[in-house]
């Protein structure tokens, strides 16, 4: 997922810095809606729903790809609104954040992109990984970076407690995350497969 900076700067938000985003946007009372992001995202209550039912275009991509995906769509709903990302969202001073109408912006960006159901996955994913699992996931995100490289993105990484590699720098050459070029490496790659077979 990336932190954008300004319009040339890039960067990878790691899920636990996303949480600390969120944390820092000032909530505003507005006419079009009140409700708390998670209110807002439109999340059905598990309880309420039909125990029969079967679920439709079921997404078995790992929980990062559905983060990246989610960030790309939060960052559109933006841009779509006229807006970029202000300063860092991270940071409860930013400046933007004394504009309602941007902060308001941010929190209905969130909800459609459900960014926040992205990175819990995320971190639940993650959470109980075996070093097996870690040395899998790690593999899987070298053969990644290998072919996206040669489409010409830039992706710098660190490595977290549990020894895996996370991205710090992840953007295609025009500063997004061209989903066709992750497409195409993750069939290139053999990664597709992988994830469909279990």
């Amino acid at each position: 997922m990336s932190l954008v900076r300004d319009v040339d700067a890039i960067q990878v938000m790691t899920p636990e810095e996303v949480v600390a985003m969120r944390s820092t946007i000032p909530q505003y009372d507005t006419n079009t809606s009140s409700m708390p992001v998670e209110e807002a995202s439109g999340r059905a209550d598990p309880a309420a729903e039909s125990q029969d039912t079967i679920p439709q275009n079921q997404d078995n991509r790992p929980a990062e790809l559905k983060l990246f995906d989610a960030y790309g769509k939060f960052k559109s709903c933006i841009e779509d609104a006229g807006e970029t990302i202000r300063g860092d969202l991270r940071d409860r001073n930013n400046p933007a954040y004394k504009d309602p109408k941007y902060a308001e912006l941010i929190q209905t960006c969130a909800a459609r992109s459900k960014i926040l159901e992205a990175v819990q996955e995320t971190q639940t994913a993650r959470a109980d990984l075996t070093p097996e699992e870690v040395e899998t996931r790690n593999e899987a995100f070298k053969l990644l970076s290998e072919c996206l490289k040669k489409k010409g993105w830039s992706i710098e990484t660190a490595v977290d407690e549990k020894g895996l590699i996370n991205p710090t720098t992840f953007q295609s050459s025009d500063g997004t995350l061209d989903e066709r070029d992750l497409n195409q490496c993750l069939t290139e790659t053999g990664i597709n497969d992988a994830i469909e077979n279990g």
